[in-house]
């Protein structure tokens, strides 16, 4: 229990750096993400008079890196965390909580029978976690989505995979691709009151493309062409959406997937990502 304890704490440690840091995390930054745990794991472990807490210590977080390293093709983390994203705070709890159970189980002297249950319900759990691992993303995404109120809104595309989904408060942003690499379309829902249909023409947002001209396609539609895509852009609600795709595409179809969206629950959204 106080190897689990102190695992939790060096795993709360290692949220709040990441938190701390941001997108101006580097090398630096991922070193001290190494060193720290490690030292506080070594002090905590040493602090509260775990036996043998010199192994404890160095298998703890030993056993973390192993768990990442076999999850790392699969591993989706938020872009930005803080410390709102308290499901990523727990997960890194968990995780510590585990790796220093497991390293207890190991180096802590203690009845076999009792040694190979601890390590095996630690085994147990990360793989289960690891098979789990997409719905948990998932999961973790839709429940972000809802706390921000987000605008959840998709097209009707029959034919397209709903291959990527970007949601960068306050937009989202979603990728469909389909057997014809020409048709891929891009998507982009925000909340109506960022930029009007034709304010969002001329200087786009987000930017898809920095150029191109800007006509009033239809009442409350506004079309941006430029070198190599087109883009339609209208209001529906409180969203204001866009929809790009190459020139090979035409206009008027660009324009009517603009009467197909619809809107979505973020639950239902996050499991529709093929990503």
């Amino acid at each position: 229990m106080r190897a689990a304890l102190v695992g939790a704490v060096v795993g709360l440690t290692q949220f709040l750096i990441l938190c701390w840091r941001g997108e101006d995390i580097g090398i630096l930054d991922m070193m001290g993400l190494i060193v720290v745990p490690y030292a506080l794991g070594f002090f905590l472990s040493r602090f509260g008079r775990l036996p043998n807490w010199g192994a404890v210590a160095t298998l703890g977080p030993a056993i973390t890196a192993l768990f990442l390293l076999a999850l790392v093709p699969s591993l989706r983390f938020p872009p930005n965390l803080d410390l709102g994203d308290w499901q990523a705070g727990l997960a890194f709890m968990a995780l510590g909580a585990t790796s220093y159970l497991a390293a207890g189980g190991l180096a802590i002297p203690m009845h076999t029978r009792l040694r190979f249950l601890t390590v095996g319900l630690v085994a147990v759990t990360y793989v289960g976690v690891g098979s789990a691992q997409g719905l948990i993303a998932d999961a973790v995404r839709a429940q972000r989505m809802t706390e921000a109120e987000m605008v959840a809104m998709v097209p009707v595309l029959p034919g397209y995979r709903l291959t990527h989904m970007d949601d960068s408060e306050p937009w989202l942003t979603l990728e469909y691709e389909s057997d014809d690499i020409e048709a891929d379309i891009d998507v982009a829902v925000g909340p109506k009151s960022i930029a009007t249909p034709k304010a969002a023409c001329g200087e786009p947002v987000p930017e898809f493309r920095p150029s191109g001209t800007c006509k009033q396609a239809a009442p409350g539609v506004w079309v941006r062409t430029g070198e190599t895509s087109r883009t339609a852009i209208t209001t529906h609600g409180d969203a204001l959406l866009q929809v790009e795709s190459r020139l090979s595409m035409p206009e008027a179809d660009l324009i009517a997937i603009l009467r197909t969206f619809h809107p979505i629950d973020p639950w239902e959204l996050s499991y529709l990502v093929e990503d």
